[in-house]
């Protein structure tokens, strides 16, 4: 549950009018526990149920304003259309005989992303944990055709469920609703900004009014990118300046930023792919996003050693059932042989028994071998630049020498030019070569700012 810091917290309960209210006859008011630009989140009693609810509450000074007003029933509107556990459940909205309009949604006890990251970068588990989820929620919110349009980590809130941190998205006042149902009325200007700067996206930056699911991926990213370093790719000293690297600047890759464990290459070359200014060449979706942040769950070279691994633990199971048991006894599945016939001619000796406790040596295995391989890297047109595992290492036509069984991620960018991506295992010398595709794209538009 988000507290306000004490000091300002007391004076600001002292003062309002609201605490020891009922509204709309049902919620009986306790106290004041956030405040935000659309308005106060109190927690409150259902006064026949006894169950504790959080109530958001327009203020009096929007209420009369047609854009706040559905700004906020926009934010019921869309979370109750999303059925997913990771979303914020809204139970009810309502207007008291004061006409003040409130949204009663769940109470949550726990802490925002934005809190935690106070305390510097998180784990990788723990990253992996909140981004998958935070995936999982806005995958439900697209499918439903809702792009969110200000996620960032004040709206990521984080409870413990299940014995591990879980994740729940708020706040889908400015979110796109694309269900012809309710329409789609404008909220702000074209050429006007909407989401927080640190997270906004290059087209929303631009004021670019057509934006999709996409912009949520990148906003997605660049939490990501704060999690693992413990600072956002991008810093300015106004709001221009962080529009501005965000519209051209290419993000520093993770692990030059990284101060606590190694950044495994598969994360780092998504979350480079999920900051990519174009949105298309970005991932498709979240699904797509999160499962490369997961990385491949079998190592490509393991699918060839499946037969032969079967073949050796069927050979050792025989081997075990035939031993004989220790202290001499036989194994019951395998019959004692007749006794010879009686003969005057001596008899040979017996041949060695090999004891369970020492079976059989296996024939050594020759190491293999791990002599370098070369890596010829191509790209049409030439020029591209060359990045392995998000480390820049020239521009193509490219020689690398990689150790063998190497799993490597290759990207290669042009200006002007869709960047391509590639994975592959150095098993051998090779050649990879890409044909980049041109862009097209849209006339500038003017920047404007609504912040």
């Amino acid at each position: 549950m988000l507290d306000l810091p004490c000091e300002m917290g007391e004076e600001v309960a002292n003062h309002d009018p609201l605490i020891g209210a009922t509204l709309g006859g049902l919620y009986r008011v306790e106290r004041l526990i956030g405040v935000g630009g659309m308005g106060r989140v109190y927690q409150a009693t259902h006064t026949l149920l006894g169950k504790d609810f959080a109530i958001k509450v327009l203020p009096e000074g929007r209420a009369n304003r047609p854009d706040a007003t559905e700004r906020f029933l926009r934010e019921a509107r869309a979370a109750s259309q999303i059925e997913n556990e990771h979303i914020v459940e809204v139970v009810n909205v309502d207007e008291d005989e004061e006409h003040r309009l409130f949204i009663v949604m769940e109470l949550l006890e726990g802490e925002n992303l934005a809190d935690r990251l106070l305390r510097g970068a998180l784990p990788l588990e723990d990253t992996m944990r909140i981004a998958t989820q935070t995936g999982n929620a806005l995958q439900a919110a697209h499918d439903a055709g809702i792009v969110h349009r200000d996620l960032k980590p004040e709206n990521i809130f984080i409870v413990q469920k299940h014995g591990g941190d879980f994740v729940k998205v708020l706040d889908f006042g400015i979110s796109k609703i694309k269900n012809p149902e309710h329409g789609d009325p404008k909220l702000t200007a074209t050429d006007q900004i909407v989401g927080t700067p640190l997270y906004i996206s290059p087209e929303l930056a631009r004021g670019i009014a057509t934006v999709d699911h996409r912009s949520d991926i990148y906003a997605l990213g660049v939490i990501v990118y704060e999690m693992l370093t413990g600072t956002p790719p991008f810093t300015g000293a106004n709001h221009f300046q962080l529009l501005y690297k965000h519209g051209n600047e290419a993000p520093d890759p993770p692990s030059q930023r990284s101060k606590k464990a190694a950044i495994p290459p598969h994360v780092e070359a998504a979350v480079l792919r999920a900051l990519e200014k174009d949105p298309n060449d970005r991932f498709e979706n979240m699904h797509a996003f999160c499962a490369a942040l997961r990385g491949p769950t079998v190592p490509p070279r393991a699918r060839t050693l499946g037969i032969p691994l079967l073949a050796a633990a069927i050979v050792a199971g025989v081997a075990f059932v035939l031993w004989p048991k220790a202290g001499g006894e036989s194994a019951p599945t395998a019959p004692a042989p007749a006794p010879p016939p009686a003969t005057t001619e001596p008899s040979e000796a017996p041949a060695p028994v090999t004891k369970k406790s020492e079976p059989p040596a296996e024939p050594a295995q020759a190491e293999p071998s791990r002599e370098p391989v070369t890596i010829e890297l191509r790209s049409s047109p030439k020029g591209a630049l060359v990045a392995l595992n998000g480390e820049k290492r020239g521009r193509t036509p490219l020689s690398l020498e990689l150790e063998r069984d190497t799993e490597a991620t290759v990207r290669f960018s042009l200006r002007g030019y869709h960047a391509e991506q590639r994975q592959f295992v150095a098993d051998e010398d090779d050649s990879l070569r890409v044909r980049l595709k041109k862009k097209s794209r849209p006339p500038p538009s003017p920047i404007k700012t609504d912040f």
